[in-house]
Parts: C-alpha cells; sequence; structure tokens
C-alpha cells in the first residue's frame, strides 16, 4: 500500500492545487482530495454537488519515504501561498495517514476518492442501509438529519475523531 501524506492548504483551494501538484510531480505522486456527493433540494428540484470532505486538506499519495517526501514537497509548500504546511513533517516516523485510517477511507470513497449517496431506513430506533457506501458502516452513524437528508459519521482522521455528513436518503420510517 502506498504511503499518504497530508498537506494543510486554504480552504476552497483544493481543486486548484491538485491540479497544481500533480502537473508539477512527474509521475512521482498523486494528489487528490476526498469528496462528498451533497444532495439538496431547490424550488423542489434536487441538485447535487461535491464538496470537499475535510475542507482544507489535499492528500499525496506516493511511494516514496517520509524523509524523501519532506525534501521533495518543500520547495513547493514555499513557493506556493496556497499550502500552508505539510502536517506531521516534524515528526517522520508518524507523518503519514494510518492504515486503518486509509483503509476506512477507501472503503468508503469510490475510485474517484468521492462519498455517494446512500439509501436506508429506520426501524424503531436502529438504522438499515440497504445501499451506498455507509452500507456495513451503520455503526459509525452518530445522527440522522431526515429532512436535509443527510447523516453524522465519526471517524479517525490523522489521530484525531472528526464527524463528516453524508449523503442519506431514509426511504422509510417503521
Amino acid at each position: 500500500m502506498h504511503n499518504w501524506y497530508v498537506l494543510f492548504v486554504q480552504s476552497g483551494e483544493e481543486e486548484n492545487i491538485c491540479g497544481l501538484l500533480n502537473k508539477l510531480c512527474k509521475h512521482k505522486y498523486i494528489a487528490f482530495y476526498p469528496k462528498i456527493k451533497k444532495i439538496y433540494y431547490n424550488k423542489k428540484r434536487k441538485e447535487q454537488g461535491l464538496v470537499p470532505m475535510f475542507p482544507g486538506y489535499v492528500f499525496i499519495e506516493t511511494k516514496m519515504q517520509a524523509d524523501l517526501f519532506i525534501k521533495e514537497i518543500m520547495p513547493t509548500i514555499r513557493k506556493t501561498k496556497l499550502i500552508y504546511n505539510l502536517l506531521g513533517k516534524d515528526n517522520p516516523k508518524n507523518m503519514g495517514v494510518y492504515d486503518k485510517e486509509k483503509r476506512f477511507l477507501l472503503k468508503f470513497c469510490d475510485n474517484q476518492y468521492i462519498v455517494r449517496e446512500s439509501i436506508g431506513y429506520i426501524e424503531g430506533e436502529r438504522v438499515y442501509i440497504i445501499s451506498g457506501p455507509l452500507q456495513g458502516f451503520e455503526s459509525v452513524i452518530k445522527r440522522i438529519d431526515r429532512h436535509k437528508r443527510i447523516a453524522e459519521v465519526q471517524m479517525q482522521f490523522m489521530g484525531d475523531t472528526r464527524r463528516i455528513k453524508v449523503a442519506l436518503e431514509v426511504v422509510r420510517k417503521i
């Protein structure tokens, strides 16, 4: 499995920074940021959009070890005002995304790093997911807002516990 490192960047510029880094990398690494498919209704019309799962963070996938990656990426970080820092660079041994977190994200996202909409139903106090990325992850759902069609999911990111909002269509409540 490749190493994943995380850059702290200006929020809202994730896509531009990924494009810049992928252009500069010469196939040494791939920059990406996980996205969540957001579904909302506007004047009774269903609309969709993509929002960053972790606003202000860009992931780098590479075969390089931490020491070599720091030497490779730091000149780019210094030249670019939109990239603020490389997370964990002061402790290269623990700098990357943990394998457990990586596996969770890979199961949760599709091959374009997008979390799609899930469909489920509620029976009593329990949630059952019929299809989508939340299927099998019912235990990580901490809160559901049926009106906004979202589920709050708790996950680990760089050793911290985070809550993210993902699309969930609850088709019925029994």
